[in-house]
Parts: C-alpha cells; sequence; structure tokens
C-alpha cells in the first residue's frame, strides 16, 4: 500500500519534517531512518513511502522536527495511529492508496487535559449531557475507484442537544450548506467519526467542522483555515493514475477548533471550614453534598478540598495539620458523620445532638473535643453493629481491595494507641515489623482483634461516604479536587513499613520563600527516589490509585519537590540550613582555582569575640563558659554537646521550676547558640567532599568578614548555583518521576509551583499536561509586586489566596502600603485606597481574575464570602486565616460562621457571584 503523509507546519530555515514509527518503512521508531517530507508552497510538507500490507493495516506513528547539525525534536503529546480497520471496511475492500492529512499539535498541548476524568467523566460526560446519537444515512459509493474520506475530530465539549457535522467545498458535503452537511457519529470520548465515499472526494477539497443545534441551526464554525485535501494525483513520487483502484483519505482534524478556549471557576474550601446543622463541630463528608448544591447554583464547577487523609499521631491539637499524614491512604476519621452509619437508638442520638449543640457552638474547630467525642460515639455505634459488621460482605470486598494499605494501617494504629505513642521507636519489637507481626497483630484470635475491627469500621464508612458525596457532585456537574501533600509523618504507616523508601534522618521543608523569611522545614523524611525507582514508583501509583476514587482532579502539593526538595539533616533544624537534593556539590577543584580553599573558615561557625560580645551582652561570661570553646585569638567554636541546632535545641532546657524572666534568658541563648550555629558559608555535602553554599549566605557575618574579592567570587558561585548549574539536571530529574506519576491515574493534575521555582519547571509542566498556579501576591515573574492576572498562560489555576496566606480581606488590613499601591497600579485607581476591604473591591478583583487567560479561576470561600456584607465573617480578619507557615505550631482550626443552609436558602447566594460569573462569560456553552 502506498501511504502519503501531508502535514501543514511552518518549519524554521535549515528544519524539515520527518515521519517514524512502528513500521521498518518508517524506521521503526529511529528518527535518522524515518520518512523524510518535502516542502511544498502554502506551509505542507508531504512525503509517500509503501508499506506491505495483508487485509488490514494497523501501526502507530509521530512526527520529527529535524536540524541540518543531526538534533531531532519530536512532536508532543500521544503517537497517532493509522488503521484500515473499519466499520464500513467493504468500502475500502482491495486499498491501494492512502493519504494521512495531519494536523500539527500545538505546544502546550491541552489535548490530553480534556481527556482526564474532570471532563470526561463530569464536566463533558456524555451520561449526564444525555447524548445520544443522530441516526446516520451513510452515502453510497457511486462508482469503483471513489475515494473514501475518513474524517475525525476530537471534540469533547458539547452540550448534550448538540453534534459535529462536516461542511465542505465537494457535493457529498453540501458545497457549504449546512443544511447539507453530513452528521459525524459520536465513538469513544471525545471522538466523533464519519466514513463517506464519494466520486466528488476524488478532486481537491476544503472542509470544516461545525456544530449543529437539534433543530439544524449553526451553532459554532470551527475557528482557523479550512481544512484541506488534496486531489488523487501529486506528491514527490509522480502522479499516481486515476484508475479504479480505491483511494483512502484519513482526514484527521486531531481536534475541533473552538473559537474560545474552555475555562471554568471552583470554590477551594476544607472540609473541616464546612458548617452545617447536621456537622458535629466540623465539616463533614456528607456535607460536600450542600456544598454541591451552592456551588452549583452559583456557577462553579469545581470544589477544590485541603488533604483528608489520617493525621492522629499525637491525639492533640497538633493532628489538625492536615499535611502531616499517618497514612497516605487512609481517610480521617474527623469527617465522619456518626448517623449515616446506621438506625441509632433514641438515646444515642439524643446524646449524640447534646454533643452536637456544644461543640457547634464555637466559632471554630475545637479539634481535641470534636475527635474525642467522634472516637466515644464511634465505640458505641461499633458496639452495636459488629458483630453483623464483621459477618458483611461489604466488609469482605473493602478488606480484600484495601489490604495492601489497610492492615498495616490497623496494626499502626493499635500500636500507636498501646503504647501512647506513635513513634515506632518506642514500641519494642515491633520497632521493625516482618509480615508476620503484622499478621499476628490482626490475627482473629489476637487480644487486638476488636481494635483491628473498629479500625476497619471507621475506615470503611469513611470509604462510603467520601464515595457518596463524590459520586453525587460528579452527577451534578462539579469536580471534585483533592490535594497530595509532598510529605508524610516520619512516624506513619509507611515509613513503618517501608523505612527504606524514605530518608529518616533528613527533613522535608522550603528554602526562604514570601512564606517564611527563614524557611520551613516540615519535619517529613524525603523520599529515596532511587529505591522508589526499582518498583516503578509503585508506592506513588498506589496513592494516586486511592484517590482517583474520590477525585477528578489533584491538587499536587509542592511539585517543585518532584525536581529538587529542600532537605535539611536532622542536625539542623532552621529552613536555611538545608540544600537541594539531588543537587551537584562544588567541588574542591572547582574553587580552588578561584582562590577559594580555606574550607574550614567557610563551612564551619564563624564565631569571633566582637560578635559574641554583641549577641550575650551581659550574659557574655556565662556564654563563653558553658556553651564555647576558644580556638585561637579571639576565635571561638561551639562545644561538642551544642555543636548543632538540633543539639542546642536538645541541650538547652529551662528548669521545670523556672520563672518567666529565667525561661526568657534560656530562650535568648538557645535562640543566640542557633544563630551562630547558622552562621557559616558553606555546608558540607553529605555524601561526598564537596559543598553547597548556603542560602542566603550573604547575610551571615561569616560572609561580611570576608575580603571583597572573595565575596564578589562567592556571590558568583552562588548564582549559578541556584539558577544556572542544576537545570538540565533538576529538568531530567522531572520527567524520571512525573509522567509516572501522571499515568497511575485519569485524575487532572496541578502542581502547586509557588516559591524558588526553577526555569526548568514551565516547560516540563506543560509539555507533560500540568496545570500550574497563580497567585497575585506570589508573582512568577521577576521584579513584580503583584502578578497581573492578563499576563498569565491558559494551563493555570489564577487564584486570590491560599490556605496559606491571609485572606484578601486580612491582607488588605494588614498592609496598608502594599494594599495602596495594589489599588493605585493593579486595580488602576487615583487616590487614597479605601481603608477597609469592600464588597465592590472584592467584585472588581474577582472579575479581574475570571477574566485572565487562565484555565481555571479558584477562589477561597473567606474571599467568596467577603463578597457579601451579610455573609462576611465580622470582627477581625485574621480569623479567617487557615494556615501561617511560618509558625509550625499553627491550629488548623477555621469553620465558616454561618452555615451552608442558611447561605442555600439565600435568594443572592453570595454576594451577586452567579450574575458575576455569567457576565464574565468564565464558564464556555460548549
Amino acid at each position: 500500500m502506498k501511504i502519503r503523509f501531508t502535514i501543514h507546519f511552518s518549519a524554521e530555515w535549515g528544519r524539515r519534517i520527518s515521519v517514524t514509527g512502528s513500521e521498518a518503512a518508517l524506521g521503526l521508531w529511529d528518527p535518522a531512518k524515518g520518512l523524510d517530507l518535502s516542502y511544498y508552497p502554502g506551509g505542507f510538507w508531504a512525503g509517500d513511502v509503501d508499506i506491505e500490507a495483508d487485509g488490514n493495516l494497523n501501526f502507530e506513528y509521530k512526527y520529527v522536527i529535524k536540524d541540518d547539525k543531526g538534533g531531532c525534536v519530536w512532536e508532543k503529546g500521544y503517537n497517532r495511529i493509522f488503521t484500515t480497520d473499519s466499520e464500513n471496511s467493504p468500502a475500502i475492500k482491495g486499498l491501494k492508496f492512502a493519504d494521512v492529512l495531519d494536523t500539527w499539535r500545538p505546544f502546550p498541548d491541552t489535548s490530553s487535559i480534556f481527556l482526564t476524568s474532570a471532563f470526561r467523566n463530569v464536566i463533558c460526560s456524555r451520561a449526564l449531557r444525555g447524548t445520544k446519537d443522530v441516526p446516520v444515512q451513510r452515502p453510497r459509493i457511486k462508482r469503483e475507484g471513489s475515494t473514501t474520506a475518513r474524517f475525525k475530530v476530537s471534540a469533547p465539549r458539547l452540550r448534550s442537544t448538540d453534534r459535529i457535522f462536516v461542511a465542505g467545498s465537494a457535493s457529498v458535503l453540501g458545497n457549504w450548506d449546512i443544511k447539507k452537511a453530513l452528521p459525524l457519529k459520536s465513538g469513544e470520548y471525545p471522538e466523533w467519526y464519519l466514513e463517506v465515499s464519494d466520486k466528488s472526494l476524488d478532486e481537491s477539497f476544503v472542509y470544516k467542522y461545525i456544530i449543529v443545534d437539534e433543530k439544524g441551526n449553526l451553532v459554532e464554525y470551527e475557528s482557523g483555515p479550512d481544512r484541506f485535501v488534496p486531489e488523487i494525483p501529486g506528491g514527490p513520487n509522480g502522479r499516481i493514475p486515476l484508475t479504479s483502484e480505491k483511494r483512502l483519505v484519513f482526514a484527521h482534524g486531531d481536534r475541533f477548533r473552538y473559537t474560545s478556549p474552555w475555562k471554568g471557576a471552583g470554590v477551594a474550601i476544607p472540609v473541616f471550614s464546612i458548617r452545617s446543622r447536621n456537622g458535629l463541630g466540623t465539616g463533614e463528608f456528607l456535607d460536600l453534598k450542600l456544598v454541591v448544591d451552592w456551588a452549583k447554583r452559583s456557577g462553579f464547577e469545581l470544589i477544590q478540598l485541603l488533604p483528608v487523609n489520617d493525621t492522629q499521631a499525637s491525639m492533640t491539637r497538633a493532628d489538625s495539620y492536615p499535611y502531616s499524614n499517618i497514612s497516605v491512604f487512609a481517610l480521617h476519621p474527623l469527617y465522619l458523620n456518626l448517623e449515616a452509619i446506621a438506625s441509632l437508638p433514641k438515646d444515642l442520638r439524643e446524646k449524640i445532638d447534646r454533643r452536637r449543640k456544644d461543640l457547634n457552638s464555637f466559632d471554630h474547630v475545637n479539634y481535641e473535643k470534636v475527635m474525642s467525642a467522634k472516637l466515644s460515639l464511634l465505640k458505641e455505634i461499633f458496639s452495636l453493629s459488629k458483630e453483623q459488621f464483621m459477618k458483611s460482605r461489604e466488609l469482605e470486598d473493602f478488606l480484600s481491595e484495601n489490604s495492601f494499605w489497610l492492615r498495616p494501617y490497623a496494626a499502626f494504629s493499635i500500636l500507636r494507641d498501646i503504647n501512647g505513642s506513635a513513634d515506632p521507636a518506642k514500641w519494642g519489637k515491633y520497632s521493625s515489623p516482618k509480615n508476620s507481626d503484622i499478621d499476628e497483630l490482626l490475627s482473629p484470635s489476637s487480644p487486638h482483634y476488636e481494635k483491628a475491627a473498629f479500625t476497619y469500621f471507621i475506615q470503611y464508612h469513611l470509604h462510603s461516604q467520601l464515595d457518596e458525596a463524590s459520586r453525587y457532585a460528579g452527577k451534578m456537574g462539579v469536580v471534585l479536587k483533592g490535594d497530595i501533600p509532598i510529605g508524610i509523618n516520619k512516624h506513619s504507616d509507611s515509613c513503618w513499613t517501608s523505612p527504606e523508601l524514605f530518608h529518616m534522618d533528613r527533613s522535608a521543608g522550603a528554602p526562604p520563600d514570601p512564606f517564611s523569611d527563614t524557611g520551613q522545614n516540615w519535619g517529613f523524611p524525603t523520599y529515596d527516589w532511587g529505591a522508589m525507582r526499582k518498583d516503578g514508583y509503585d508506592w506513588w501509583k498506589k496513592r494516586l490509585g486511592i484517590m482517583s476514587r474520590y477525585f477528578q482532579m489533584i491538587r499536587l502539593d509542592h511539585v517543585l519537590g518532584f525536581f529538587r526538595i529542600w532537605e535539611i539533616p536532622d542536625e539542623n533544624i532552621s529552613g536555611l540550613m538545608g540544600r537541594f537534593d539531588p543537587a551537584l556539590p562544588l567541588r574542591k577543584d572547582e574553587l580552588e582555582p578561584e582562590g577559594i580553599w580555606d574550607f574550614d573558615r567557610l563551612s564551619k561557625p564563624y564565631i569571633p569575640y566582637w560578635l559574641i560580645k554583641m549577641m550575650f551582652d551581659s550574659d557574655l561570661d556565662e556564654a563563653m563558659d558553658s556553651f564555647l570553646d576558644r580556638v585561637g585569638d579571639r576565635r571561638f567554636q561551639l562545644k561538642p554537646a551544642y555543636s548543632t541546632q538540633a543539639l542546642i535545641e536538645k541541650n538547652v532546657v529551662c528548669p521545670a521550676n523556672a520563672g518567666d524572666r529565667e525561661k526568657a534568658r534560656i530562650e535568648r541563648f538557645r535562640s543566640a547558640l542557633s544563630s551562630l550555629a547558622a552562621n557559616i558559608v558553606f555546608l558540607k555535602d553529605p555524601d561526598s567532599e564537596g559543598f553547597h553554599p548556603r542560602m542566603n549566605m550573604m547575610d551571615t557575618c561569616s560572609f561580611s568578614c570576608l575580603d571583597e574579592w572573595m565575596q564578589e567570587k562567592l556571590i558568583n558561585i552562588y548564582h549559578d548555583y541556584f539558577w544556572r548549574r542544576h537545570e538540565d539536571f533538576w529538568e531530567k530529574s522531572g520527567m524520571e518521576k512525573l509522567p509516572a506519576l501522571i499515568s497511575a491515574s485519569d485524575m487532572l493534575i496541578c502542581g502547586e509551583d509557588l516559591g524558588m521555582v526553577p526555569h526548568c519547571v514551565k516547560p516540563v509542566m506543560e509539555e507533560l499536561g500540568l496545570v500550574g498556579l497563580r497567585v497575585q501576591r506570589m508573582p512568577h515573574k521577576e521584579g513584580q509586586e503583584f502578578g497581573l492576572p492578563w499576563e498569565y498562560e491558559y494551563l493555570t489555576v489564577a487564584t486570590t489566596s491560599t490556605h496559606d496566606m491571609s485572606t484578601l480581606r486580612g491582607w488588605w488590613g494588614e498592609n496598608p502600603a502594599a494594599a495602596q499601591r495594589y489599588y493605585n497600579s493593579v486595580l488602576g485607581h487615583p487616590g487614597d485606597a479605601p481603608s477597609e476591604f469592600t464588597p465592590a473591591i472584592a467584585r472588581e478583583i474577582f472579575t479581574q481574575h475570571l477574566l485572565a487567560p487562565s484555565m481555571w479561576t479558584i477562589f477561597p470561600i473567606q474571599d467568596i464570602l467577603a463578597m457579601d456584607p451579610v455573609l462576611r465573617r465580622p470582627g477581625d480578619p485574621s480569623e479567617e486565616r487557615i494556615n501561617v507557615p511560618s509558625n509550625p505550631g499553627h491550629y488548623w482550626k477555621y469553620r465558616m460562621h454561618i452555615d451552608i443552609e442558611t447561605i442555600l436558602g439565600r435568594k443572592d447566594l453570595s454576594g451577586g457571584l452567579f450574575d458575576l460569573l455569567t457576565s464574565t462569560k468564565r464558564r464556555s456553552e460548549y
């Protein structure tokens, strides 16, 4: 069979297009042996190849851009497929010629996004839209030798009453009369196709796809130039004569060219922040159904949540931190609705009502009281139904499907409760468990079996309730967006059973950024990616697979960590004392030619006498005697017992009976000694003899005391190290991990790409179809104080705030000078900014974000309620803030001050939000 490939592409001078694929004639995926195409006027590239075919022919292929230096760039996206298989196979029996007409894929290629479950199962769901095929009368083959054209186009964004038609200059396509255009048949989402044979297709013709409603009225012509099919003759290998041989034209439109890109809007609200009348002091999974109703009526397509996995490590309010999971699979009992578990006796229902009244009286989530009440009540409910539950088919199926994580989690929970600690180091023989240890704990004959059954009971009902909420949201056309934390608690089931997957002696964190001037130490172990690579990142794939049961979209927390993570050795505490991993340490043979050779001076704390005199003042003598050793003329070093920040934290402690003044004095010692330990220019690499520049080393006393020429050398090395040295290295690192994670589910993945972002991150995310994040108060562009929404890229989420920031209303009051600059430069108003954040300003900022090019705009619930003078929280706006990253002990307790039922009962759901969404035409109609 002779096959001609034709594609329209504007190549730069010195470049050419080639086709390579799974057939030997196409080079078996070797670009050097592929089919080189020739250029024709109008920007067309074409080439012929002969491929032997015995019956139907099927192969895969891709286009490649080559240059004169032997380089090549593969087109993005999935492999293209050539197949002569067809429902209409008799029409192409004896086929000898095939023309493949392809459309070049733009970069970034967004088509894969519409294949995710967010669109396929929810937003563009054919099942939800009630899509039915229009009966298609296929045209008859009019004579031997006529051309068969196979039209195929991807068109996910259709209303249930609309269809794709093809209209064109050929008579069989209606001569551009849309009343005579041919309807396409809906195939597997999102494809539409039609195969038609007619003599009029033998000549060259142009065509376009159109959207037509149920009454036959034109809804939309696709944008761009007409699509073109050449006549039978022509091509680089001579003229194909008009004979009785049949010709098949693959008119692959790739995708319908909509006149405007799809855009959607959503609300971000933690589950615990939802206030409903049925909630027991906190939001619960089933409350999401009420939020879905509100979102649907308000014009939103998405609800974004914070992580919902179990965090019960200390059994205190510290466990309110949702990013510190003890399991990446188990759900948090906090979110379980008790009365939905079973039909309860009257006395138990009354007890729940009394606890509800008490817990809902707080204006925030009282985490410890809520958890104490829920676990106590759950034990009563379990005691009433455990015999029936333990014999149920539902439990049997749930255990069978989830045993790989549920059994280790149950064993971990049992040992945590027995030992009064989540630290496995305190568990004796169970500190390093074998499979037989877990089997022993969970055996029906074990004295702990009822505790295990209680854990199964809770997790089964959590799964059922979140699944119910997720299905309801999908039915209503609302996407649920979950959140996958970058880290996991060191005291967790995964670290207990699979410590080889983690660096247990190091902590993940973040370098200094707008969230924290001194960086962050999250306390989570970092990943041993080499160990994870050995089994194809199975732990991550399972994690994403479980999440995809409930969510159609996911926020991948700190996506930068998949390129490189900020890693802090356990000997240090401050985020300033970390380094990136992986990284390329500075070698001595690089530094010595620059005149940098005194590595002890640069990598050990520099402590001159004048510095400690300034820091300790009247306590100088005690500090010198207790914490410091003299090492030279007016030079000191920290005593071994205080040589690291971790040792200082451990050994500089207050007596139990110390008064406030003594406590303050000891805290000053601890703070000063920790600063001295961090007074270095280089950090030693733990795995080599190399070094890493300490973050913000220019701010240290050690640096300021160096000669000016050396300072200049070190500044150049510093900037090269952090902004140039690692770009290719980190790009490769990200591309090794992220594709494996993406392939683990069909969720739409958003990467939280805030902070110190390497230049390689954006192109990698675009290539992989990951959606980035744009926050106006954390601009991506250097030199900007505020991001400009009209400059955002399409593959992004535009948002006004995150859970780690003040709300808009809070920020406006906290930073009046910045608010004034924003008011004048971004909103474009002259004069003084209002002293208070008004609903009118909120509406203006919302409009600006809704009109941004970003694919999604997502607003925190607090910022939405600020649009309405009745619904906004009275009093101090700082009470609406969810997290303060600079405070590792922050209490995550924000809860709406008004219940969702009250909001749903209002005619205007939230300050004219629906009108705003529709007036900005945020939602596509198709």
